[in-house]
């Protein structure tokens, strides 16, 4: 996504236990990055145009290392024990307010 764009659609994920990430191939020779489970699922496709091979590898490797980031914070936060704080920085910056001070 180029910076210039306006971005069409925005999701959240709160994964669940189960939840997590693999290849698939539906298809011989086709290969899709799946991420979800149960609750909601989103796949990575390699886009059907000239050079659409190398934007997917250079989008799943740019997904991989900000996950791995991503990761190493989450562990962080908790001593690997996942939870939500209310105080943890940028929690409110994507809209999260305790019960008590929403609208």
């Amino acid at each position: 996504m180029r910076k210039d764009e306006p971005v069409g659609t925005y999701y959240i994920v709160q994964p669940d236990p189960g939840d997590g990430a693999e290849v698939v191939e539906p298809m011989p020779g086709v290969r899709q990055l799946v991420a979800g489970g149960p609750s909601g699922t989103l796949s990575v496709q390699v886009p059907g145009r000239m050079g659409g091979p190398g934007d997917a590898a250079r989008f799943a490797r740019s997904l991989a290392s900000a996950a791995l980031d991503f990761a190493q914070w989450c562990e962080q936060q908790s001593g690997g024990a996942h939870r939500l704080r209310e105080d943890s920085p940028g929690i409110r910056a994507y809209g999260y307010a305790p019960p008590e001070e929403q609208a």
